[in-house]
């Protein structure tokens, strides 16, 4: 599924945002020619907030309280 990046090459000013996928985005932040590149959420939100929910939420589910993360979670298509 693809999501979407931020994204500046080098020498340039302004930022770009583009769709890629998984494999897509490990090629991509390997070009030499990229200085920065950050994942976006569909609101162009940063993922900072959710990548510390979800931090807590595994540590919660280390200590097999499972609530925290299927909060996060949503149905798998059947």
């Amino acid at each position: 599924m693809p999501f979407k990046i931020k994204y500046k090459f080098e020498g340039d000013e302004e930022y770009f945002e583009v769709y890629v996928t998984y494999k897509q985005y490990k090629q991509f932040k390997k070009l030499p020619i990229v200085s920065e590149c950050e994942v976006m959420t569909d609101d162009d939100q940063n993922l900072d907030d959710y990548k510390n929910e979800m931090q807590e939420a595994l540590n919660y589910a280390a200590e097999n309280d499972t609530s925290h993360i299927k909060k996060l979670s949503h149905p798998a298509p059947k």
